[in-house]
């Protein structure tokens, strides 16, 4: 029923810019397009039966494939502010990886976990989006943000860059990341 509706939706759109669709550059129709989908995702919740597919005409990568190329980063070392392959800091990393897929992620934990849809924990996959606490964990606000690694059904594991080991993998059931956790965003909706 959703998709349905996002369907017409972007059919309406369609009608109604006409011609001004037209002059519209491919990539500013869809990143129209993209900005209405994400604000109608932001209070959706995962339903499995329901698929969800990315905006326009982008090919959908692959959770393996995002997977893989993360772990290349393996070892290399944390970088304040960093977002290139000369280090990186946790968000810098996932909006690394995630852009040579196609998506585009904003520079910071918190305003990645807007983007896609919640997952429940007993669903959370390979390719997810998770999101932690900062290190003070009385406050609620994102601080911190990985790739889930691990297939469904498995203990969870994710990687990150670490202010104390660069990009490495963790499992969420660390103590320190557990006291943390906060959501999972599904992104790659394939």
């Amino acid at each position: 029923m959703l998709l349905r509706l996002r369907v017409l939706l972007l059919l309406a759109l369609s009608a109604f810019l006409g011609a001004k669709a037209q002059k519209m550059s491919e990539e500013r129709y869809k990143h129209v397009i993209d900005s209405m989908i994400i604000a109608d995702s932001l209070s959706a919740t995962y339903e499995e039966d329901e698929p969800y597919y990315f905006p326009g005409n982008r090919p959908k990568p692959k959770r393996e494939e995002v997977v893989k190329f993360a772990t290349n980063y393996m070892g290399l070392r944390y970088r304040r502010g960093g977002s290139t392959d000369k280090g990186f800091d946790c968000s810098g990393f996932t909006s690394y990886v995630f852009r040579n897929f196609g998506v585009k992620l904003p520079h910071t934990s918190a305003g990645q976990s807007f983007y896609g849809i919640e997952v429940p924990k007993d669903k959370i996959t390979k390719g997810d989006l998770i999101f932690f606490k900062g290190a003070n964990t009385r406050k609620r606000s994102i601080g911190h943000v990985g790739i889930v690694i691990s297939e469904r059904g498995q203990p969870v594991r994710f990687i990150h860059s670490s202010t104390s080991g660069g990009i490495r993998i963790d499992y969420l059931e660390a103590h320190y990341y557990r006291l943390r956790y906060v959501r999972t965003r599904r992104v790659l909706l394939e």
